[in-house]
């Protein structure tokens, strides 16, 4: 059975397994109905959405290549809290979206 704790101190839901198992998998995190599920190890944190303030689009440049150099961008989603900033890096635009739907009203665009 999977460990559930919270991202943020003092910020829980009432049943983080039942949400988790209802939730839908966006690359290596989940997206359930009340929170965003984080890996970490044998774990998972979750990320409420009632503690986000919002939520905006970004991009990450990764750079690869040994005699010539290539730059690419990936998609990120900053998840402003009332304790700071949390980057969820993705790999595709589709999981950006997904991740944005599922915070709904909170997307800033930019």
């Amino acid at each position: 059975m999977a460990k559930f704790r919270p991202l943020i101190e003092n910020c829980f839901i009432d049943d983080p397994a039942a949400d988790f198992r209802a939730g839908k998998k966006v690359e290596q995190y989940r997206v359930g109905e009340l929170a965003l599920y984080i890996p970490a190890g044998f774990k998972w944190d979750y990320l409420p959405f009632s503690a986000v303030e919002s939520a905006e689009k970004s991009h990450r440049n990764i750079s690869s290549g040994k005699c010539v150099s290539v730059t690419e961008k990936k998609p990120v989603v900053d998840l402003k809290t009332a304790t700071g900033v949390i980057k969820i890096n993705l790999e595709k635009p589709d999981s950006m979206s997904a991740i944005l739907d599922a915070f709904g009203r909170l997307v800033n665009e930019t």
